[in-house]
């Protein structure tokens, strides 16, 4: 031993499964909260509670062939149904209970924290490294959106899948066995797909792979085996993927998707970009003031303070990097790996959004890498050295910890999500929207009504506002400014299916039959998925007695949603005025076993007893 050297500061391998316990123990500890508490926000409504195509199995080929909300109607170009099989597989297990899906969640996270310990420790053969950045991909607070956030599942999936097809190539690329090397080389391009199809910013992958063939070709070609690159497999599955989203899969009609950014040039876009890295930065080392939907003001010179600095900021960064190429190819890959993966957020391509805090999950790992490095040679230096630094990472650890696990406090209720969001994004419109939800679920109509009128008041015309003003109004039995409401929803967006549905329900109110069936064939048209519409001209062909057309309308919306007691009540009660009581007596058992507390299938079953 040299003159220096202390034992304490000597490598000892810790057994993987040790890391591995530990590792499932925090990532469930830090999210015990998110199991526990909970409902359902934002975009879950349209993904889960009214998508009738992750709730039967037999829509499995659908959400391949569709658009992530095409179940609920609702108009995008995301194709990512590998985020809808798994709401699926969730709605099979847990129906529409919060904690299962929130369990999955926690599960898919924790599992991505132990597929980056294994990715950084054969990268680096650091074991010290992977543990650190392991940990703090497993805890750090602005990690926490996409878990708590079921809509956010999309990142969650797609992280694992990139994960683990970086973690299979490198063992592909330096594993003595052939045959475990083409069983590496292939699961890693299994994954890749994967992650396309759990969300379209993966693409980015074989730039990852070329910056690790870039920085440790030669360690590599100092291995037993040497295999093949192969890197231009992935770059033709990003072709024959683009070319698929271009044209089979492209849902924009043929027309270019407008984003909000898109309306800003590319420099100025560019330069709003470097404000918004620098906040990246911030936030991975004091995650405060975390929030959604970020209201980032787009740049409007290269000479305004914020951005100026910034971009100097960025550029000092850039150099740092490729210093670290000569010095580090390691630490390189790090750094180089947080600015490739934060590539396609960076508004190149205009994006709906500046900033996300959901959109770090993969690029942070990059971060916490290098952090990780940088300790992990400190406390190398002597025993005292490693104390010290076992004590930073167990206290930073710690703190991250306690902050993710307030965050789930915030998520569980969404009144005080909304109001978040509102205190530091005031102009928000989605916000006030669910707000007003919110209050008119409470029953607290004026105070709802109030939200709904101050996004047109900001100057905020929202079709949203306006369908949830007709909805307050129809429970008010004030049919006439429900009509109204929902009539300027669909001016405001004519592929609204929901608003033509409820116009539907108004006419049938007011007795016009005719144009209430108008309205049901339009929402139809736009969405043949939808059950309510199908339910409701089901009760207008049972009013009228032609009881084989309700009946044939009410198996409709029970083929797409069987888990509506009210669909099998409307059922039972057509079999019951045909004469057809063994088939009415089913369908009312089955509506009472959805939903113990129907009335009117209990009246129903005693009926025909």
């Amino acid at each position: 031993m040299k003159k220096g050297q202390n034992k304490g500061s000597s490598s000892k391998i810790i057994p993987h499964y040790l890391i591995v316990l530990l590792i499932l123990t925090v990532g469930i500890l830090v999210y015990h909260r998110t199991l526990l508490k909970g409902v359902f926000l934002f975009d879950d409504n349209a993904l889960i509670l009214d998508n009738p195509l992750i709730k039967n199995f037999s829509h499995i080929r659908d959400i391949f062939k569709t658009h992530l909300f095409y179940g609920s109607g609702i108009y995008s170009n995301f194709y990512r149904p590998i985020q809808s099989l798994s709401f699926m597989l969730d709605y099979n297990f847990w129906q529409l209970n919060p904690l299962g899906y929130r369990l999955s969640s926690v599960l898919i996270h924790v599992f991505s924290g132990l597929t980056v310990y294994f990715f950084i420790y054969n990268l680096s053969k650091k074991q010290d490294a992977a543990i650190i950045t392991s940990l703090l991909f497993s805890v750090h607070t602005v990690l926490s959106w996409p878990v708590n956030y079921i809509a956010s599942r999309s990142d969650l999936l797609s992280g694992m899948f990139f994960f683990a097809a970086a973690l299979l190539y490198v063992l592909y690329k330096n594993v003595e066995s052939d045959r475990q090397g083409g069983l590496f080389y292939f699961f890693s391009i299994v994954s890749f797909i994967l992650s396309i199809l759990s969300k379209e910013i993966t693409v980015i992958f074989p730039l990852v792979l070329m910056l690790y063939l870039w920085c440790f070709a030669d360690k590599a070609k100092q291995t037993k085996k040497h295999r093949p690159d192969l890197i231009w497999v992935f770059f033709v599955i990003v072709a024959i993927y683009a070319y698929l989203r271009l044209t089979v899969f492209n849902f924009t009609g043929g027309k270019l998707s407008e984003t909000t950014t898109g309306l800003i040039s590319l420099p100025l876009r560019l330069l709003t970009f470097s404000k918004v890295f620098m906040i990246y930065l911030r936030l991975l080392f004091f995650p405060i003031g975390l929030h959604m939907e970020w209201d980032i003001a787009p740049a409007a010179s290269f000479f305004q303070d914020e951005v100026f600095l910034s971009v100097i900021g960025v550029f000092a960064i850039l150099i740092f990097a490729w210093v670290l190429f000569y010095s580090s190819r390691l630490k390189f890959f790090a750094i180089a790996w947080f600015f490739i993966t934060l590539l396609p957020y960076s508004n190149i391509f205009p994006l709906n959004y500046f900033m996300g805090e959901a959109w770090l999950y993969i690029p942070s790992v990059g971060f916490f890498a290098l952090l990780a490095i940088y300790l992990s040679e400190l406390r190398k230096r002597s025993a005292i050295w490693s104390r010290v630094v076992s004590a930073i990472v167990v206290a930073v650890v710690i703190f991250y910890g306690f902050l993710t696990i307030r965050r789930a406090d915030v998520w569980a209720d969404p009144a005080m999500l909304y109001a978040e969001v509102l205190r530091y994004s005031p102009n928000n419109t989605k916000a006030r929207v669910n707000l007003g939800v919110l209050l008119a679920k409470s029953g607290s109509y004026d105070e709802a009504i109030k939200k709904y009128k101050e996004v047109a008041g900001l100057g905020m015309e929202d079709a949203g506002s306006h369908a949830n003003l007709g909805t307050i109004y129809a429970n008010q039995k004030n049919y006439d400014a429900a009509l109204e409401e929902f009539k300027k929803a669909v001016e405001l967006n004519p592929k609204d299916y929901v608003a033509h549905n409820n116009i539907g329900i108004i006419y049938k109110q007011k007795g016009d039959v005719k144009k209430a069936m108008e309205e049901y064939t339009e929402a139809l048209k736009l969405n043949p998925n939808y059950p309510l519409t199908y339910n409701n001209i089901g009760n207008i062909y049972l009013e009228i007695a032609q009881y084989d057309a309700a009946i044939r309308f009410y198996q409709k919306a029970i083929n797409i949603d069987p888990n509506k007691a009210a669909f099998w009540g409307n059922l039972g009660k057509a079999y019951k005025n045909k004469g057809m009581s063994q088939e009415a007596r089913e369908s009312f058992e089955k509506a009472l076993q959805l939903d113990p507390a129907y009335v009117d299938a209990k009246e129903g079953l005693d009926s025909i007893r």
